[in-house]
């Protein structure tokens, strides 16, 4: 309980300093560039800062499952498809092509 408490503390000073340092804040990353296959993702402020947000809310989901879940015959796959989801989450919110949208949309929608 007191490393969740450590944790829950620790995102909220990240989101703190993110939101007093990082307002002029971009980063590009371009994987692949072709034709009509692109893979590209941009690091703006606001995903960065919806990011911090499902971190959050992830790290909650993931304690609270942990406690509840513990004894579950299938825990593990919970916890691959959870991650899945949170996964393709990120993907979708830092995406910058229709490419990497649409493949992550369809990894939410698999995993959900």
């Amino acid at each position: 309980m007191n490393i969740s408490i450590f944790l829950i503390g620790f995102v909220f000073f990240l989101v703190g300093v993110s939101v007093w340092l990082l307002p002029t804040f971009k980063l590009g990353i371009y994987l692949l560039e072709w034709d009509f296959l692109s893979l590209k993702f941009n690091f703006y402020f606001n995903s960065v800062l919806f990011s911090f947000i499902l971190l959050l809310v992830t790290f909650s989901v993931l304690i609270f499952s942990t406690y509840y879940l513990n004894s579950e015959l299938n825990f593990n796959y919970y916890y691959f498809v959870l991650l899945i989801f949170v996964g393709s989450m990120f993907s979708l919110n830092f995406s910058n092509s229709i490419f990497t949208m649409l493949l992550s949309w369809d990894l939410l929608g698999i995993s959900s």
